[in-house]
């Protein structure tokens, strides 16, 4: 569970600073409760349906090595929370294509990136 925690906070910290630096603006509170609210749903669903049954079952094709395998897998499935808030809050799938979904993207490869790492590193009796 703290994998979760973390891979969370850290791709909400990928998402402010890709804000800043790739688009030079802040958010306002309103945005940011926004952003926690949406982030915190979509990851907790692709968590336990996604990247969990994709990882565990990387883990028994693969084993446990080659590990960097898991974090390229998850920072692969980021696509799919990303697709799930664009088709809700815009509308279609095209919405993919705007900066919010840039940044939605950035903030999922980050937690792909934390969940990816976590999963390799824990015991395998831990993920079950």
């Amino acid at each position: 569970m703290l994998v979760a925690v973390l891979a969370w906070l850290a791709g909400l910290v990928a998402y402010i600073a890709a804000l800043a630096l790739l688009y030079g603006q802040w958010m306002s509170r309103g945005d940011f409760t926004s952003i926690i609210i949406a982030s915190l749903v979509a990851f907790a669903l692709c968590f336990w349906l996604v990247y969990l049954p994709a990882l565990r079952a990387a883990r028994r094709v693969l084993g446990k090595r080659p590990a960097f395998v898991f974090p390229v897998i998850a920072m692969l499935l980021g696509i799919i929370p990303t697709a799930l808030i664009a088709r809700v809050w815009g509308g279609s799938y095209a919405s993919l294509y705007t900066p919010e979904a840039v940044l939605f993207s950035i903030m999922f490869a980050a937690v792909g990136l934390v969940v990816g790492i976590g999963f390799a590193r824990l015991p395998e009796n831990t993920t079950s």
